[in-house]
């Protein structure tokens, strides 16, 4: 009997309007969920304390910025204790930054991946963002634990937690579209993220209250959807912290914003994907 020819089946992603792409992205949710499960296994196998270490990086930032900016610098955070202030913002931030950082070499880090199978290649950034949930989870219990210390009560705004980190994940996956599409072209971009990454922190007011920037720089200052985001988590975890609508309104849509340009750079790149990786 002979053998039947093979069958050689081209998928084309041009042309491909949002909403087929939605469409299809949702039919690869189980990938999705798979992928974000292995992220987390491979993070933490073989490791002396586990997850654990989910809560070394935002402890040891919120020490090291509390002997640095708060007694050193004698930046003030008003009636709310410092290490409080700084690991509310350390929270959402170190979320934002470790995403943006494992979104922007995921396509080089899954090469042989890319390269034997199809999948909607997206499904892979919003993987790492979502593995990344479960780690912030856990640094909010520390957060749960040092705000019993200092006698904080959490208020209504804390059912709000997840909306801030909606919008860090927005941002961060559009930025790691953004940086991974240039990345798969122009492996620079992988020896500059740190930097990139530490200057996007100097940037935001995680170590230091807003109001240390000059007024004359607010309007350029407060283009950073960051800075929205960090006040807002910060108005969400910690007592009597006051709501600028104004800049909540900003970090909403400059979240928004990055992720609609990292879909569309990422859209333009994707073609021969397999490739360049």
């Amino acid at each position: 009997m002979a053998a039947e020819p093979a069958t050689t089946i081209v998928i084309d992603a041009r042309g491909m309007k949002l909403s087929a792409r939605l469409r299809e992205f949702w039919r690869y949710r189980e990938l999705l969920l798979f992928l974000a499960w292995r992220d987390i296994r491979v993070r933490y196998r073989q490791t002396f304390i586990g997850a654990a270490w989910a809560l070394v990086e935002p402890f040891v930032g919120m020490v090291v910025f509390t002997l640095l900016f708060s007694r050193v610098a004698k930046f003030s955070s008003g009636d709310i204790p410092y290490p409080l202030y700084c690991y509310a913002a350390l929270l959402v931030w170190n979320f934002f930054a470790r995403a943006v950082r494992e979104s922007t070499i995921c396509f080089t880090a899954n090469a042989a991946l890319l390269r034997k199978t199809y999948f909607p290649r997206l499904i892979l950034p919003a993987a790492c963002v979502l593995s990344l949930v479960v780690d912030f989870c856990c640094a909010l219990a520390l957060f749960v634990a040092l705000s019993a210390y200092y006698g904080a009560r959490p208020e209504l705004s804390v059912l709000t937690v997840p909306l801030w980190l909606a919008l860090a994940g927005s941002a961060a996956l559009g930025s790691g579209l953004i940086l991974g599409a240039i990345n798969l072209r122009y492996r620079d971009i992988g020896q500059t993220l740190p930097f990139i990454v530490q200057t996007w922190l100097l940037a935001s007011p995680v170590a230091y209250p807003r109001s240390a920037i000059p007024a004359s720089w607010l309007p350029v200052y407060e283009l950073n959807p960051m800075v929205g985001i960090v006040e807002g988590m910060r108005w969400a975890l910690l007592p009597q912290m006051p709501l600028d609508p104004r800049l909540t309104a900003l970090g909403a849509v400059g979240a928004l914003a990055l992720l609609a340009a990292g879909v569309l750079s990422f859209s333009r790149a994707e073609r021969g994907l397999a490739d360049v990786v």
